[in-house]
This record gives structure tokens, sequence and C-alpha cells, in this order.
């Protein structure tokens, strides 16, 4: 009985583990990201894991993520990262809250940060870096597919 118990406990483990997604993603000072399409699936437990791979120092631009719900434009959603310096150029608001999925903070140059949130409805989620003059280069797109 304990064997069975044991088995079903590990195969459900690794059924969720297969379900976990890590979207590795880096930009340095020319202010691109790696990456700017990434594809997952309805439901999937997603980790962002972003790495901003300029030199380390103060001269190194930082750089950060902020993921949209469907629907919001960047250009728009940008402007109020403008008047947010005091939080990392990410709105604290509760509508720009309602609008985003989440964000990694401001990430200086050789330093890595993350974000792990759980894939929602199908659509197009926009990410960009709100740290200013950088949204117009620095933008990209996670798609989320249906679960089959």
């Amino acid at each position: 009985m304990r064997a069975l118990i044991t088995s079903l406990v590990l195969a459900t483990a690794s059924t969720h583990a297969a379900d976990a997604v890590k979207l590795e993603l880096h930009a340095d000072d020319r202010m691109v990201f790696n990456k700017t399409s990434f594809e997952v699936v309805e439901g999937q437990k997603v980790t962002i894991v972003f790495k901003n791979t300029s030199p380390r120092g103060d001269k190194s631009m930082k750089h950060n993520v902020v993921l949209l719900k469907p629907g919001n434009l960047i250009v728009t959603f940008a402007v109020k990262c403008g008047r947010a310096a005091e939080s990392g150029y990410v709105p604290t608001d509760k509508e720009s809250k309602e609008q985003m999925v989440g964000a990694i903070k401001l990430t200086g140059g050789g330093e890595t940060n993350s974000m792990t949130f759980t894939a929602g409805e199908p659509g197009e989620y926009p990410f960009f870096c709100s740290s200013p003059g950088h949204f117009d280069k620095m933008q990209g797109k996670i798609i989320v597919k249906p679960k089959k």
C-alpha cells in the first residue's frame, strides 16, 4: 500500500514539475532583449529569469521587465511608468496593478532577478522594459496557448 501511495505522489509531483517552464531573458547596454517572443500553455507555472548582461558598475544601464495582461498597450502603460520613478518605474496604483501580470525590479549590470506566475487565459501578453526611454526597443510578448 505504501509503495502505491508513494508512486502516486511521485507521479503527481512529476506531472506538476513538467508543467513548469523557465523563460530566460537577457539585455545589456544596447537596449534590446535577446528574445522577443515566448510560448507557454494556459495554466502553466512560468518563471521569467531576467539577467542584465551589461558590465557591473554604476555606469551600466538598469533594465527591468513589466508583463502586461492582454489588451493593454505598452506605449500607453509606459507613460504611467515614466511617472513612477520612486517605485522603480513600475506604477503601484490599483488600476495599473490590474493591468499587469507582474514586474521584475530594475536590475543592474551583472545582476539577475526573476518573477513567477501562472499563465492566464490564452492571448498575447506584452512585456517591456519600463526604464525611461527603453520601451520602444525593449519589448516582446508571451503567447499563451490553450490547454489541449
